[in-house]
């Protein structure tokens, strides 16, 4: 017993010295320096740029990544390695994202963020953001023009006011305890009114703050914000203000970021179910509704796919026709798509019209081809069994 036990560990230990070499970090997150110049700084600053795995891979050369920014130099262990685990499994429910950081302290930098708290309506630091650091990053690299703010007190306190003042800058901003004490950038003082300048894209806010005695300080002040979303906040910004008091606040950007990014891209990964607000007015509102948060919010076209099939699935259970007519029309929009093409076929053959389950169906086996083998033997066994069917019904 004690001998197999041995050999059994001695496996192990390999599998794992094994697993260690071909998972190495530094493949998995390639880093890269950027030294950023400006007129408002002597010398360049530099940057670490995380890329994701897939960034230098050659069937990945035109694909485009969104951008997340930190400016505390040592975010860039934890935020690069949250993002290389969820997004590794296909996007999800991290899209592959290019991590940038500062690569260390820079006193520079930092008397240019005191300047806000001497005068609020100093906005160098936005601007060296808008034209040098963002535009530095998206000329050196493949990136989508979707931007995500991280934060934590301090530099959270300036996603704010950078949310205020210059909102465009980024698309997302995840918050976790600011330093909002004393009226810093007159944030809590102007929220109201500046939170209700119109702005056409939509934005997406998480903020969070616990009640550790470091963030004691800074809760009437976040109090006065959170009033200011709720009476003045415009529609564009999906906001989302939580309290965690269940965890020590060094651990509060780490929460945030990934309760921040599920939400983020929630509404690409979850579909809309068939009893939603939207989903009830039916398909064009569907449709209208992912029109909108492709070109509002993402600037890339984004799938209704998956709600219109989950609307489709709920009219069918009352009316097998009003349901075939969804599905024709979701392979209509999606004429690439093996899964529309199949869910086509297979409302065919609940209406046993097996003829045309298998036309659709074979051509859903040729839209896979594309796809990883699991996929493709899966719409191959749809379409045997719908050639099984019609045999027996010839029979």
């Amino acid at each position: 017993m004690i001998k197999v036990l041995v050999i059994s560990l001695s496996v192990v230990i390999s599998a794992l010295s094994f697993s260690v070499a071909a998972t190495d970090i530094k493949a998995l997150n390639p880093i890269q320096s950027l030294k950023v110049t400006s007129k408002f700084f002597k010398n360049p600053i530099e940057y670490n740029v995380t890329l994701p795995k897939s960034y230098n891979e050659p069937k990945t050369k035109d694909k485009k990544y969104f951008v997340i920014f930190d400016l505390h130099p040592r975010s860039q262990p934890y935020l690069s390695g949250l993002h290389d685990w969820l997004s590794h499994n296909g996007d999800w429910p991290w899209l592959e994202s290019i991590v940038v950081t500062p690569a260390s302290y820079n006193a520079e930098f930092a008397k240019l963020f005191e300047q806000i708290a001497a005068d609020p309506n100093n906005h160098t630091m936005l601007d060296y953001f808008e034209n040098d650091l963002l535009r530095t990053v998206d000329k050196t690299y493949r990136t989508n023009g979707f931007r995500i703010y991280s934060g934590f007190m301090g530099n959270g306190a300036l996603g704010l006011f950078a949310l205020l003042n210059r909102p465009t800058l980024f698309n997302a901003y995840i918050i976790s305890s600011p330093s909002l004490a004393n009226d810093f950038g007159l944030i809590t003082s102007q929220a109201k009114l500046k939170l209700t300048k119109k702005d056409d894209n939509m934005r997406f806010l998480y903020l969070s703050t616990g009640e550790h005695q470091y963030e004691q300080a800074n809760l009437p002040a976040f109090g006065l914000f959170e009033q200011a979303l709720n009476t003045s906040a415009p529609s564009t910004l999906d906001w989302q203000v939580h309290r965690n008091n269940n965890n020590h606040y060094m651990s509060q950007p780490i929460i945030s970021m990934i309760n921040g990014i599920e939400a983020l891209f929630s509404d690409i990964h979850n579909d809309l179910k068939a009893d939603s607000e939207i989903s009830k007015k039916g398909v064009q509102a569907i449709i209208k509704y992912y029109e909108r948060i492709s070109e509002k919010k993402y600037g890339f076209k984004v799938s209704a796919e998956g709600s219109l099939k989950a609307l489709a699935k709920s009219v069918t259970e009352k009316d097998s026709q009003k349901g075939l007519n969804i599905y024709q029309k979701i392979a209509e929009l999606y004429p690439e798509s093996a899964y529309a093409l199949s869910a086509l076929a297979k409302a065919y053959a609940d209406l046993n019209d097996i003829n045309k389950a298998i036309k659709y169906q074979t051509l859903a086996v040729d839209k896979s081809k594309s796809m990883i083998i699991w996929h493709q033997k899966k719409h191959q066994k749809y379409l045997e069994q719908y050639q099984e069917s019609l045999v027996n019904q010839l029979q």
